[in-house]
């Protein structure tokens, strides 16, 4: 079970970057909302199980809201750019699922 929840994060993360970003630079602004709000939304997941501090990430999309017009695209860039930094690690919980549940189950005490 771990495992299909490793792959479908990385998926889910990879999706939601890549569509947004395929959106914002072919002007389809359904994509880029789309992809957006996924990339929010697993932000808000990872923070709420405790991945992800929230300090950070909130200021930037506050300070990123208020610079880019409109405001949400400002908080979709803000989330987008902590997923970009982490494309290499979606691309490996696609690719070796299993290697990424085994550590994490170990290092959480669990295998």
């Amino acid at each position: 079970m771990p495992v299909v929840v490793v792959f479908v994060q990385g998926l889910f993360e990879i999706v939601g970057i890549g569509s947004f970003l395929s959106g914002f630079f072919a002007h389809i602004y359904w994509l880029m909302v789309l992809g957006g709000c996924l990339v929010v939304i697993d932000d808000i997941t990872q923070v709420a199980m405790g991945i992800l501090n929230p300090l950070f990430p909130s200021l930037l999309a506050l300070i990123l809201a208020v610079i880019i017009s409109p405001w949400y695209v400002g908080v979709f860039w803000a989330s987008a750019s902590f997923k970009i930094l982490g494309i290499p690690t979606s691309l490996r919980k696609l690719f070796t699922p299993k290697r990424i549940a085994t550590h994490a189950l170990s290092k959480a005490g669990r295998f």
